[in-house]
């Protein structure tokens, strides 16, 4: 059997590096991707100067996906394997400000944005995301199942 944390490290490696081959396709459509790329990724791309989110982004480079999942498993690691759903919320509005702040447009998607104005208008943060329609929670589980 192999060891726990390096497990643990290649399923986040593994995150990370899937993310990073799918930058420069994200938010296009399969028609699109392969107008652009051919019916296969050959390895690592920039993204395009026109793509919608991800201009300028070198190739290799990681998206939201990856910098959420970290920041999610730093707060589990912080909680000892708990994570006080005000604190997340709090820490991925500070993430986003930052990002905008640095001006990316790689940014929350629009489940999470519902919920974190849920949160900023009363919600319990435990409520405002259970209707999410987007993948946000498959883009962060692999911390979680660490």
């Amino acid at each position: 059997m192999s060891d726990p944390l390096d497990r643990a490290i290649g399923a986040l490696l593994g995150l990370a590096v899937g993310d990073a081959l799918g930058m420069p396709t994200q938010l296009l459509s399969r028609a699109e991707v392969v107008a652009r790329h051919g019916p296969l990724l050959a390895g690592f791309a920039p993204a395009e100067a026109e793509h919608p989110v991800a201009a300028g982004m070198g190739a290799g480079s990681v998206t939201d996906d990856t910098e959420q999942a970290v920041l999610l498993a730093r707060l589990l690691v912080d909680g000892h394997g708990e994570v006080d759903p005000a604190v997340w919320a709090r820490a991925l509005a500070d993430w986003e400000a930052a990002m905008a702040a640095r001006g990316s447009a790689d940014l929350l998607g629009p489940s999470t944005r519902r919920a974190l104005a849920a949160v900023a208008a009363g919600v319990a943060p435990e409520e405002a995301g259970r209707t999410g329609d987007t993948n946000g929670a498959a883009m962060r589980i692999a911390p979680v199942g660490i």
